[in-house]
């Protein structure tokens, strides 16, 4: 089976680190064919045209803001979920997912308008630059050999990069629109903290999830069944991750649904609860949650234990700028601190000090356990993610940075407080990506037609 991302393209956030969270676009949504027009999701059933005058005549299945799907795109499309999935193709899949795959392209389309609107622009080499690590990520020889897979599995290659392409432009939407949103502050992260240290002795989950989401209450049943078809694929032997590629509406979709360790009372409770009756390696009917419809499968599962933070070690680099008689500190530590904010890996921060901080020096501290480190010293590198640097600090020796070069979080402990940051970063993003295309969706105009 040919392995396809249809989120690949990560988008990098900053919560006081970076945070990567692989966005998945709202692919699916519950179209059972042709409907009439109304004012709440702007469908309309229109006639077959011709897709160019004086070219031999295609069908065109929808039109979206006066752009038009053609069914050869739709065809396209259908072959690269089913090779990508493992889905058997028969007529019954194949009308089971034909509407889901259409939504698929129509929120293509919004998302490439959408970025057209911001001026923002997919070049052919970002395009060609992702299909070559998708060929190398399937072990072929070159682009052009996975090419040539392609087409030998009947997949043409323009659906894929396509796909690729607004794959791209969505990530590029979601960097300018939603990433300046988003903040977490110290209080958030104290208070999930808490409530990780307080589940000690509870169970966790390592949880695979796919999400279909359901915008309108009216399509609640086609989101149900759906989700019932991908279940029974699912049991019949059709690969978890690659059917939450294509047609997860989560954020976890690129990573084939992972979403990692899940602990006890971290999901809404119904979902919870069903959680908890779910079996290691079972995959579970579909739930409905808030949004619309999970499945999900529990890859393994362990008890929650109490570690202690001062437990974590960190190795931690030093950067000393000496001040020079009469020199204004203002201004040096405004320098020092643009050389922190821009160094990402102790050898960066070195280096940028080499260069740019006459007399300045440089050292790494071996491993060392959080709880050996002066306390409001240790208070301060505990906050910090690995790569980041502290503002300067003015010492007797001149004004130092601090950055944590690497950490390692013993077993049951209390995560760091960015990989906490980040965790709820990544939920929020996932939040605001899915409401934002849910509301191009309900601005546009779509034409479904028969």
């Amino acid at each position: 089976m040919i392995q396809f991302s249809r989120r690949s393209a990560a988008a990098v956030l900053a919560f006081g680190l970076a945070l990567t969270t692989s966005l998945a676009t709202p692919a699916l949504a519950q179209l059972a064919g042709p409907r009439t027009a109304n004012a709440a999701n702007g469908l309309a059933v229109g006639p077959r045209v011709s897709a160019t005058q004086g070219q031999q005549e295609e069908r065109i299945v929808a039109v979206v803001n006066d752009e038009a799907i053609s069914q050869t795109d739709l065809a396209g499309r259908m072959r690269l979920a089913i090779v990508n999935t493992g889905l058997p193709d028969t007529p019954d899949v194949e009308q089971k997912l034909k509407p889901q795959v259409l939504r698929l392209l129509i929120d293509e389309k919004l998302e490439l308008q959408e970025a057209k609107k911001q001026n923002l622009v997919v070049t052919d080499e970002e395009v060609d630059r992702e299909f070559a690590r998708l060929a190398k990520q399937n072990k072929a020889a070159s682009p052009e050999e996975f090419a040539a897979t392609l087409e030998r599995s009947g997949v043409p290659v323009a659906a894929l990069k396509d796909q690729m392409r607004a794959n791209i432009a969505w990530n590029k939407v979601v960097q300018r629109r939603i990433r300046p949103t988003i903040q977490v502050s110290d209080e958030e992260i104290d208070t999930r903290t808490q409530r990780i240290i307080a589940n000690a002795g509870k169970p966790e989950y390592l949880l695979t999830e796919i999400f279909i989401s359901v915008d309108n209450p009216k399509l609640d049943q086609d989101a149900h069944q759906l989700a019932d078809k991908l279940v029974g694929e699912i049991t019949h032997g059709a690969n978890f991750a690659a059917v939450a590629q294509q047609f997860s509406q989560s954020a976890t979709a690129a990573a084939g649904g992972d979403m990692g360790w899940v602990q006890q009372g971290q999901l809404e409770p119904a979902l919870d609860r069903a959680l908890q009756r779910l079996p290691t390696g079972q995959v579970s009917v579909p739930l409905r949650g808030a949004g619309g419809y999970y499945i999900f499968l529990v890859r393994d599962e362990r008890t929650v234990t109490g570690g202690d933070p001062n437990d974590i070690q960190v190795s931690v680099g030093q950067v000393v700028v000496p001040v020079p008689p009469g020199a204004d500190i203002q201004a040096l530590g405004q320098t020092v601190k643009k050389i922190g904010d821009t160094s990402h890996s102790c050898e960066a921060l070195a280096a940028a000090a080499k260069a740019n901080l006459p007399g300045s020096t440089t050292r790494a501290q071996p491993m060392t356990r959080l709880g050996d480190i002066p306390g409001e010293l240790a208070k301060l590198i505990g906050r910090l993610g690995v790569g980041q640097a502290t503002d300067p600090l003015e010492t007797q020796a001149g004004l130092m940075l601090l950055m944590v070069c690497d950490r390692k979080v013993p077993e049951g402990s209390a995560p760091p407080r960015d990989q906490v940051a980040n965790m709820i970063g990544g939920e929020r993003m996932d939040m605001l990506q899915r409401r934002n295309l849910r509301d191009l969706r309900r601005a546009a105009t779509i034409d479904i037609r028969s």
